[in-house]
């Protein structure tokens, strides 16, 4: 399978929940306060956010006006409640295999927050991601991290059933995960090995390796 027809899965996916995401947002996700705290600190009032996989945007749309929020998503369904809630924002369908375009500029803070689970060259991804920000840009991301003996991530692959296509989601060991950050020029702040979400059909946690990284 090519890998435009999985992002179309992917989209298909999160355009189908998209209604109900943000009422369902509490019982899937386990961020604590991590998004929170990592906004808090990084973006001052005039900063630019890149906000990866946004969905309908719930991490960026109550950060203050003066901040420049561009967000981008898989899915229109997705990205037009990112629109309602925040219609200051600058709001694009792109996916993660290509670059971002250069009138998009550069940016002090990105995110991408449980969006890398589908991406299969993490190392291309997180290229393109290191080059909107400017030097000392910080981004906080998450990967899903391959782990023997943590049930459902002893595998780089992971196949979850959903009520419309089945998806796939890549898990990196620690090792893979860093290589990949500095080769793209991003070096490690801070990384915590924590719950991510949780996936209803199998009952069941996934886990992040969460990255508090900066481009020198």
């Amino acid at each position: 399978m090519s890998r435009k027809h999985q992002e179309e899965e992917v989209g298909q996916v999160y355009g189908e929940i998209a209604p109900a995401y943000e009422a369902l947002f509490p019982v899937l996700h386990r961020y604590e306060d991590r998004v929170e705290r990592f906004l808090a600190e990084a973006v001052a009032a005039d900063s630019r956010v890149l906000d990866v996989g946004c969905g309908p945007g719930l991490h960026t749309r109550d950060l203050p006006l003066t901040v420049d929020v561009v967000g981008t998503d898989l899915s229109p369904e997705m990205l037009e409640l990112a629109r309602r809630a925040r219609p200051a924002g600058a709001w694009h369908r792109h996916s993660y295999y290509q670059p971002f375009p250069e009138e998009w500029g550069r940016f002090q803070a990105a995110l991408a927050i449980g969006c890398l689970d589908f991406c299969d060259d993490l190392p291309r991804v997180l290229g393109h991601l290191a080059s909107t920000l400017e030097p000392g840009g910080r981004a906080l991301l998450t990967v899903l991290e391959r782990r023997p003996g943590l049930e459902g991530h002893e595998e780089a692959r992971h196949e979850v059933q959903t009520a419309g296509p089945a998806v796939t989601l890549h898990l990196y060991s620690f090792e893979e995960t860093a290589r990949a950050m500095t080769d793209a020029g991003l070096f490690p702040r801070a990384y915590t090995h924590a719950t991510g979400w949780v996936q209803l059909a199998e009952q069941r946690t996934m886990w992040f390796g969460w990255w508090d990284v900066e481009r020198h």
